[in-house]
């Protein structure tokens, strides 16, 4: 009976999580049309907010002592975010139109790799850390650069209030999605620790979709609405968001890596990854179902091979 009460209550979870979802989405491409900022580099800033719960565990990791926690979520979210979720969201939709500009993608992907480089050798610290904020804060220039209208927009819009109610209902949109997704997550743990499920395989499924649990729902209601635009640079900017928050936190406490077969293992599959899609991104300006397939088979290999490592130190 209690179980019962329990899947009921996950059900209700999820349609207020589509509900709260679909109002961001919405407010986000009105906020797009009125400023005349294209979707795609709204997307960025919304992937920055949703990537709030890895900065929670983030957080909660240097408290404990535990860095590496965080430092492992936040790079193998990299994998989950542009592997598995936009690799299911190509397949899902056939065919996502690019602009078939590897000069505007590829600043993107060297970003993502940035700290596995810096880190080789064993230590992220302070001085890395404001390196990675300060190309960040380039990025994210350089990406508003070729997203901007080239109309200028005047502060009447923002002045009589138009844009803030917009601004303001995204906003709530995304916090009660985090909120909604850290629920689910704390839900389904409970509903699944009932059921004897190994605990490191209850490790990997929360780990890998719980926190990422804010852009799968963006993602998918995202299509549903037709903003597959804000879909894919939600996905883009909760990646880059990720390399931010490991920014920060190196110039907080410096981050140790242990430089073995595990770290080796993510810098292989992270560089395969990324180069696919920067190649990807340029043929016939789209990406394909086959190339959404291969994204995905990358994404599980990861997967696989993380697995049977942490098999064999267990």
């Amino acid at each position: 009976m209690i179980d019962l009460l329990f899947f009921l209550l996950l059900l209700l979870f999820f349609y207020f999580l589509g509900k709260a979802a679909d109002l961001v989405v919405l407010n986000i491409r009105q906020i797009g049309e009125k400023l005349g900022i294209k979707i795609f580099f709204l997307g960025l800033i919304l992937g920055l907010l949703t990537s709030l719960p890895e900065l929670s565990i983030g957080i909660n990791s240097i408290v404990n002592n535990i860095e590496e926690v965080s430092l492992g979520n936040l790079l193998g979210g990299v994998i989950v975010l542009l592997g598995l979720i936009l690799g299911l969201s190509i397949i899902l939709n056939r065919k996502i139109s690019t602009d078939g500009k590897i000069s505007h993608f590829l600043p993107i992907a060297v970003f993502l790799l940035l700290p596995l480089f810096l880190g080789l050798d064993g230590l992220l610290n302070y001085f890395d850390g404001i390196l990675i904020i300060i190309i960040y804060v380039a990025l994210i220039a350089f990406l508003y650069s070729w997203n901007k209208s080239p109309h200028l927009i005047t502060l009447e819009i923002i002045r009589n209030g138009k844009i803030l109610k917009n601004v303001f209902y995204s906003l709530v949109g995304v916090i009660i999605v985090i909120i909604i997704s850290n629920l689910i997550v704390r839900l389904t743990s409970s509903l699944l620790k009932d059921i004897d499920i190994p605990e490191l395989l209850l490790g990997l499924i929360l780990f890998s979709i719980g926190t990422n649990l804010p852009e799968i729902i963006v993602t998918i209601r995202s299509w549903k609405r037709h903003v597959k635009d804000l879909a894919i640079s939600n996905l883009i900017g909760s990646a880059i968001a990720n390399i931010l928050i490991i920014g920060i936190f190196a110039i907080i406490v410096p981050l140790e890596l242990e430089i073995d077969v595990v770290f080796v293992v993510l810098l292989i599959f992270t560089f395969i990854l990324l180069l696919a899609l920067t190649l990807f991104y340029k043929t016939d300006k789209s990406f394909s179902r086959r190339e959404g397939f291969a994204l995905l088979c990358i994404y599980l290999l990861f997967f696989i091979s993380q697995t049977f490592l942490l098999i064999r130190l267990i």
